[in-house]
């Protein structure tokens, strides 16, 4: 598991990184301001429609605005990220990538319907641990827990309907969810919290 020791070394290192990288190009202001603007002061979202990035893996986020930029993902609801990474050269990408992976992951503070929250801890397990994990910290692929309900709805129903590229893998899982099932599993990730941790109830 992740510890903010092991956080703040790679804080540090993405900060020598980015220094390295602001002594080559003239504006990162503007750069990173254009994702802040909707995913929050270093990445930590505020708003339930935009995601959380802040601690997302480099390679989950390169991949993302890759598949913004090239048309290979569906922007949505939200037409401004298509806009926003068609520009953006795969320097820039990585460096955004790095710069908001760097930070800490912090789960978003929002309601809960305990029921729900229960069943969806078992479909978790059974559908989306191995990659997911059991924490934040525990993650290899995008975070759930802690993520916002009306973000992880959305983006789940594009995945359960093949609205969105994903991983043969992971299109043998979201297919067989239902509607209540997502609903369930967004409960149970909403219900994610540093001091609330359903995994250690069950």
């Amino acid at each position: 598991m992740k510890t903010r020791p092991v956080i703040a070394t790679t804080a540090a290192i993405a900060v020598t990184f980015m220094l390295a990288w602001d002594a080559g190009h003239a504006d990162t202001t503007e750069l990173l301001s254009k994702c802040t603007i909707c995913h929050g002061e270093n990445g930590v979202s505020v708003e339930p429609a935009y995601p959380t990035i802040a601690g997302i893996p480099v390679e989950v986020q390169v991949d993302a605005m890759r598949g913004y930029r090239d048309g290979k993902r569906d922007c949505g609801p939200v037409s401004r990220m298509c806009k926003i990474t068609e520009p953006l050269t795969d320097e820039e990408i990585l460096y955004l990538s790095e710069y908001f992976a760097a930070f800490e992951f912090v789960p978003a503070e929002q309601d809960f319907d305990p029921d729900l929250a229960a069943e969806g801890a078992f479909l978790h397990e059974d559908f989306c641990e191995v990659c997911h994990g059991d924490s934040p910290e525990d993650s290899d692929r995008s975070i759930l827990h802690g993520q916002w309900k009306d973000y992880l709805v959305y983006s789940l129903n594009q995945y359960r309907i093949g609205a969105r590229k994903q991983p043969p893998s992971m299109r043998r899982q979201t297919e067989k969810l239902s509607e209540r099932d997502i609903q369930a599993l967004v409960n149970f990730y909403a219900s994610y919290s540093e001091d609330n941790d359903w995994q250690s109830d069950r």
